[in-house]
């Protein structure tokens, strides 16, 4: 399952106990980088836990890269909407709902690295207020005033009635996102960047891809890493997250489970803070969702010598 399949198509069956560590409690202030919380070791840690992490269904987190803005998904009514909370005066405004969500379904926010994009996935309808589709790719951008403009469909990249979720793009412009058919098997694709959009979508090869379901891709910056989620064999829990390292010819080695981080549940949704310090990701709680961070250290604790 994706990371908005786990909430607008499956179900969660598996129980995780959370762990907390914030500094500021639900109600308090939330002051300072990464909204006041303490930041976390080589141990998951629930994530802003009364604030972001509530009994809602939370999932995603993706930081624009000034550290001021925080973009998630939560279930309002049934239907997955992305929120925002903002940093104003070093104070972080309550989660409210972003302005260009709340009608359809939309999840996976992914700011992009310079700031001017915003990535999501949306079941919207290609044009007015019609039904609700499939989920498809679409973005929005910044405007000079600091807003978003209205969302914008990555037609180079949707696919006929399957489902597309989570992306994430390096700083060489390369797009990664998932697919899933309509029997709930996911792959992960990747397209470049090439005039102003993105050139064909290509499935990524193995050893990523496998007769298991691989989904939620989340590409480093500079291209060294992917960390995605599987249900293959040798995980630790229903859908554990993988990371697979780049070799110099572009190939990528053997996927290795990320133990210290997977949990007995449903780990997904891997994305790093703009300043690498912290890798976010959502894991199931009590057939919940919640946001968890960890140190990103764990990342290169697994990172083969030399690469």
């Amino acid at each position: 399952m994706s990371c908005g399949q786990a909430i607008l198509v499956l179900g969660m069956a598996a129980v995780v106990l959370p762990s907390c560590g914030s500094a500021a409690e639900p109600g308090e202030p939330h002051e300072g980088p990464y909204l006041g919380q303490k930041p976390p070791g080589p141990t998951r840690t629930t994530f802003a836990p009364g604030f972001v992490s509530t009994r809602a269904r939370e999932l995603n987190a993706t930081f624009t890269p000034d550290g001021d803005e925080l973009y998630f998904t939560r279930r309002i009514d049934e239907r997955m909407t992305l929120m925002v909370s903002r940093r104003v005066e070093g104070v972080w405004t309550p989660p409210a709902v972003v302005g260009f969500s709340g009608v359809f379904a939309d999840v996976d926010p992914f700011v992009s690295r310079d700031g001017s994009r915003l990535y999501f996935s949306s079941k919207r309808p290609l044009e007015g207020d019609g039904e609700e589709k499939d989920a498809d790719l679409w973005f929005v951008e910044r405007h000079a005033g600091g807003g978003w403009g209205e969302p914008l469909h990555l037609d180079e990249l949707a696919t006929e009635d399957k489902d597309d979720y989570y992306t994430s793009v390096s700083d060489e412009g390369v797009l990664y996102f998932s697919i899933f058919d309509s029997d709930g098997k996911g792959d992960i694709y990747r397209a470049r960047e090439e005039d102003g959009g993105f050139g064909a979508a290509e499935k990524v090869g193995a050893p990523i891809s496998t007769e298991a379901t691989e989904h939620d891709p989340f590409i480093a910056p500079d291209g060294s890493y992917l960390i995605f989620t599987s249900d293959r064999a040798g995980g630790r829990g229903s859908g554990d997250l993988w990371i697979s390292f780049a070799a110099p010819d572009d190939s990528w080695a053997e996927p290795v489970n990320m133990d210290a981080v997977n949990s007995p549940g449903y780990d997904f949704c891997a994305m790093l803070s703009p300043d690498g310090q912290y890798l976010f990701f959502t894991s199931s709680v009590d057939r919940e969702n919640d946001v968890f961070w960890v140190d990103a250290w764990v990342i290169e604790e697994l990172r083969p010598p030399g690469n």
